[in-house]
């Protein structure tokens, strides 16, 4: 009789009694495979299969005997058996697979058909929920892509939590020029120089023709009409649209230190110390501690600084758009940037210093009060 059959075991005691042995012989016959049998002044104690603990009660009934059933494990919470390693396998491989996937995004943004907008700029980028992480595109890439599509947004800020990603878009400050008292009358004058290109005006009378060139202060529309030989005052509304050009100076370090990704580090479970303690002694709360290490997976992104030297390459493809798009967002909301031009770039030993003119297209007009005594 072999004893190396797998499957959990139970203990069998019985006390002395007079069908003792007849009860043995029977399990025999009926195939019952029975461990270590030992025999005392107290009775019989032998070891079964739980799988045959069955016939076991079966037989137990016709002999009329009391038996003691125990297990001679129960103090170890698990049973090392092949069902129940992979069954913590799988508590500890699923959760890693889980947090592999993207599973939920979150846009942070003032207008809900902005955030209608973000939502489907990120399908077409192919970011959306339930995709793998490493198949998505980079931060950099998403952000380039959305301040490109929203002129009106200074910054996207990406933040990546496990296997959330939150997006929240900065709108560019609005410029607010003065405000004149809109109950007054008024004319409207010319805040800088340029050529008139058109009007669009609810009220008043042009006094510069299309084409010609307004200087800073010339009155441009005027609010007092002649009827006959009375002045009407009705007050001159709405803007004057003309070309002029605008020069703008930067400054900027030949070297740019930045932030770089490098690598993201994922702390799998935890499960060392817990598994430890267990393996130590298998108890309820070391056993507990194991269970909730399974659990608790941290994500770390490592990042180091990066040193960009700056170059003609990189300041005409990446920092004369970002300006550019900057001096636009000065503009009205019908004003354009036509052209530009860089004057003239000088490089020091640790600044590069340059001016650009702009040829652009805007209201320049401004509201000048008409007196009318006091």
């Amino acid at each position: 009789m072999t004893t190396n059959k797998k499957g959990r075991k139970i203990t069998c005691q019985i006390k002395p009694h007079n069908g003792m042995y007849s009860f043995i012989q029977s399990l025999k016959e009926n195939k019952v495979y029975i461990i270590k049998l030992f025999t005392s002044k107290s009775g019989v104690t032998f070891t079964i299969l739980e799988k045959d603990l069955h016939i076991v009660r079966r037989v137990r009934k016709q002999y009329k005997i009391p038996i003691h059933f125990s297990r001679p494990d129960a103090k170890q919470i698990i049973q090392f058996e092949w069902t129940i390693i992979i069954g913590l396998l799988g508590f500890i491989i699923l959760p890693y697979l889980c947090s592999l996937f993207l599973w939920q995004i979150s846009i942070e943004d003032v207008s809900d058909e902005r955030k209608v907008k973000l939502e489907r700029e990120l399908q077409d980028l192919h970011v959306g929920e339930r995709k793998i992480m490493d198949s998505l595109a980079t931060d950099s890439e998403i952000r380039q892509v959305l301040l490109a599509n929203n002129h009106d947004l200074s910054w996207i800020h990406i933040k990546r939590t496990g296997s959330k990603m939150k997006i929240t878009s900065v709108p560019a400050p609005v410029i607010i020029r003065e405000q004149i008292d809109q109950q007054k009358p008024s004319n409207l004058v010319a805040f800088r120089r340029g050529i008139i290109t058109h009007y669009d005006l609810r009220s008043g009378e042009r006094l510069i023709s299309i084409n010609e060139t307004a200087n800073k202060g010339d009155v441009l529309v005027t609010g007092v009409l002649k009827k006959g030989e009375k002045d009407v005052i009705v007050g001159a509304e709405g803007q004057v649209f003309a070309d002029f050009w605008l020069e703008t100076s930067f400054q900027i370090p030949t070297k740019i230190v930045y932030d770089k990704f490098s690598s993201e580090q994922v702390k799998i479970l935890q499960i060392s110390p817990s598994w430890k303690e267990f393996k130590k002694e298998q108890n309820t709360e070391n056993f507990t501690e194991l269970i909730k290490s399974v659990f608790r997976i941290e994500r770390n992104t490592i990042v180091q600084k990066s040193i960009l030297p700056v170059s003609e390459q990189w300041i005409q493809e990446a920092f004369l758009p970002m300006l550019r798009m900057r001096t636009a967002s000065s503009l009205s909301p019908k004003g354009r940037i036509m052209d530009e031009k860089i004057l003239h770039m000088t490089w020091s030993n640790d600044k590069v210093k340059g001016n650009i003119l702009y040829y652009m297209n805007d209201n320049i007009a401004s509201k000048s009060p008409i007196h009318q005594g006091d």
